[in-house]
Formats: structure tokens, C-alpha cells, sequence
């Protein structure tokens, strides 16, 4: 049996326990001089209070007694840590999965401060890349022609250009960017 079940169970007896002892006392079938004192009411409240708490979800995070008083904070770690835990995991996984390793490194080129050179390859492989990118939000074309103004300059010379002068990073790219550094590394 875990704890939360434990706590459940010791939480009921503990309640159905003083149901009967407040029933017991109008109905006189507890005598005045057997009837509970406010010490032993007040130690009956905590091991209430004790046993509800052990079967929540909850954890002390911490306990101080002072001059103030008694205070405590409460936190549901193990659940929210499995649950952060599982959501950074899809998180890596969404993060990594959106663009391929090249296009990441394309969109990181048009980023960075200084020209992004590269050079138009005859297999369109750069071309496809940076469509993709374009439709997914991250780059977005510079020039009136569209995307296609990097085919029409640069489609049969196979020389370096400077691919900012054709694209230019969307805050979106900026934020995936941003996301995919800060959880993957």
C-alpha cells in the first residue's frame, strides 16, 4: 500500500473517530469528567491534519518554528517533477525534430552576425532547404521575386553568394533558434 493510501485510510478512521466522539457528547453517553481536554482536541486535530496531508499529493518543502510561529511550504514534487521531466523530454525531442540538422545549421548561418555565403548547388538541395525554412515560418525572402530570385541569379554559376541578401530571420526563427540552444545545448 503507498503513502497516499495509508494517509487516506488513518485520515478516515481519525475523522469517523471524532464524528463519533461529537455524536457521544450531546447524546450523554460520555461522561463530563472523561470528555476530551483541549490538549488532547488539539492532538486529535494534528493527527487529522497529519494524516490528510500524507495522503495528498503534496511534500514539505520546508518547515520553520520561530518567534512567528509554525509555517510550512507544501509542494507536489515528485508528480511535477515527472510531469517537467516528460515535457522537457517531448520538448528535446519537438526541438530536434523540426528541422534537419543542415537546415538548423542554414538558419544559424542567416542568423549570425556577417554575410551568409554559400553556394547554390545544382541538386537544389540549398533551394529546398531554405523553401522549407520559408515555410515553416523561420526565414522569410528579401527580395520581390520570392525565393525564386535565388535560382534566377545564382542557379548556373555555382559561385559563393551571400544568401541575406535573398532571406533575412523571422522572430520565429530567432525563437527557435533560441529554444533549441537553450534545451539541447
Amino acid at each position: 500500500m503507498d503513502r497516499q493510501r495509508v494517509g487516506a485510510v488513518c485520515a478516515i478512521g481519525i475523522a469517523l473517530v471524532c464524528l463519533a466522539y461529537l455524536l457521544a457528547v450531546p447524546l450523554g453517553l460520555v461522561p463530563a469528567d472523561s470528555r476530551w481536554q483541549m490538549h488532547e482536541v488539539v492532538l486529535v486535530a494534528v493527527l487529522l491534519a497529519g494524516a490528510a496531508f500524507a495522503a495528498s499529493s503534496y511534500s514539505i518543502r520546508d518547515f520553520t518554528v520561530g518567534s512567528a510561529g509554525i509555517s510550512a511550504r507544501l509542494d507536489r514534487t515528485e508528480e511535477r517533477q515527472r510531469r517537467l521531466e516528460d515535457e522537457l523530454h517531448a520538448l528535446r525531442m519537438a526541438l530536434s525534430g523540426v528541422v534537419t540538422r543542415f537546415e538548423w545549421d542554414l538558419l544559424r548561418l542567416v542568423a549570425a552576425e556577417g554575410p551568409a555565403m554559400v553556394r547554390f548547388r545544382q541538386d537544389m538541395k540549398l533551394q529546398r532547404e531554405v523553401e522549407r525554412l520559408d515555410a515553416m515560418g523561420f526565414l522569410a525572402p528579401l527580395d520581390p521575386r520570392g525565393l525564386n530570385a535565388i535560382v534566377e541569379d545564382h542557379g548556373q554559376e555555382g559561385k559563393e553568394f551571400d544568401l541575406k541578401h535573398y532571406v533575412a530571420v523571422t522572430d520565429a526563427g530567432r525563437e527557435y533558434l533560441r529554444l533549441r540552444d537553450q534545451f539541447l545545448g
